[in-house]
């Protein structure tokens, strides 16, 4: 069941730092999204305590030409929206409720997914405690092997329990991220991940990533074993702000991967491997940053991770144990005003000794990405 929304001519909505977009069209809201804001707005209107509206909008485009073993090749363009009512019952203590909406451009739904946001949050001079709906910006600062890029945009929102610690030097976050409920024709899912970074000079920074992906339950086993696959990291990198060269960094880090969640996997391929991760970029007069990447594994399989790092490709059956990797790209952030900001990037992927139809026939695969970020904070009530 739907409702009809007729928007008046010259009606519309505006950005920061955007044009206003007009729309005559009628459009067809579910009433379940309609019903959604009233259970929200009622309660929050009749509260006395100080509450804020937050609203964070992202217009995307990914693309990725592969014509390889380990990824296929997909293009995502969508629009999203993360809002919520932002209460604030004590000094240290914050409630949000709300919903988030994905709709991928040429759907024919309202809306392709609908979340709710709700979340209770502790925060003190160094730390942030959460429960419910998470911080994952991006992707909680993992790195390529240990978590796909298109994470943000596929899946952008996360629910468990999280905590953020900050001091001095130090930084470091944990998280359960509940994925999936254990039913009896289903597995549970979650994954559990931890970060921690220390910078003991301006100049460089010591880095350690873990991320263990679940598969099982304890209620009901659903005629699947329980499978995890963890996977560690641990790195450093060096900054320097260099003549003609801008912002540069050199980044070494050793990767270690234990298991598979895939139940059938075959048990003739070994259970654990490794990888080694180099990166290097510069920002000629800091207006894009130029970037290399470097990979070589062995048996290194992460579940969550770019499977171009993986040993076993998209097709489970394929399976090469001595992996190499190479990508180049581009990446440009520019903030537009109003703390709209715009994100572009391309790379290019040399992947083993792979042939490819993608750019060229060269044996170079290509990817490119763009997002738009527009917040709106309006101040419903103060207190």
């Amino acid at each position: 069941m739907a409702t009809k929304i007729v928007l008046a001519p010259g009606g519309g909505i505006r950005l920061p730092g955007m044009a206003s977009l007009a729309c005559e069209a009628p459009i067809r809201v579910p009433t379940r999204f309609l019903a959604l804001w009233l259970l929200l707005l009622v309660p929050a209107l009749a509260s006395a305590q100080r509450l804020d509206w937050r609203a964070r909008v992202a217009l995307y485009g990914d693309n990725t030409e592969f014509f390889t073993p380990y990824r296929v090749g997909e293009t995502i363009l969508g629009t999203q929206l993360q809002t919520w009512l932002e209460a604030k019952p004590g000094r240290r203590t914050e409630l949000r409720l709300g919903f988030y909406a994905d709709r991928r451009l040429g759907s024919e739904q309202f809306t392709d997914t609908l979340l709710p946001v709700v979340s209770f949050r502790y925060r003190t001079e160094h730390s942030q405690g959460i429960i419910g709906t998470l911080e994952t910006v991006r992707r909680h600062g993992l790195l390529e092997p240990l978590m796909v890029t298109t994470r943000e945009l596929t899946t952008p929102v996360e629910s468990g329990i999280q905590w953020i610690e900050t001091r001095g030097i130090f930084r470091g976050e944990a998280w359960v991220n509940w994925q999936q409920l254990n039913t009896p024709t289903q597995r549970e899912a979650f994954e559990m991940g931890a970060t921690l970074r220390v910078e003991p000079t301006e100049w460089a920074t010591i880095e350690a990533q873990h991320l263990w992906s679940h598969r099982g339950g304890q209620l009901y086993d659903a005629g699947v074993p329980v499978s995890n696959n963890r996977v560690t990291a641990l790195g450093a990198t060096a900054r320097r702000t260099l003549p003609t060269l801008g912002a540069s960094s050199l980044a070494a880090w050793r990767f270690w991967s234990d298991g598979n969640i895939d139940p059938n996997y075959p048990a003739n391929r070994p259970a654990k491997g490794h990888g080694t991760y180099l990166r290097a970029s510069v920002t000629p007069r800091g207006w894009v940053e130029v970037f290399a990447i470097h990979w070589r594994g062995r048996d290194f399989v992460a579940a969550a991770g770019d499977n171009n790092y993986n040993s076993t490709g998209h097709d489970s059956a394929f399976y090469r144990s001595k992996r190499k990797y190479t990508e180049l790209g581009l990446l440009r952030r520019t903030p537009i005003g109003g703390g709209v900001t715009f994100d572009a990037e391309a790379r290019w992927h040399r992947i083993d000794d792979e042939e490819s139809i993608a750019f060229f026939n060269t044996p170079w695969e290509l990817s490119y990405r763009f997002i738009v970020r527009a917040p709106i904070d309006v101040v419903v009530r103060r207190r």
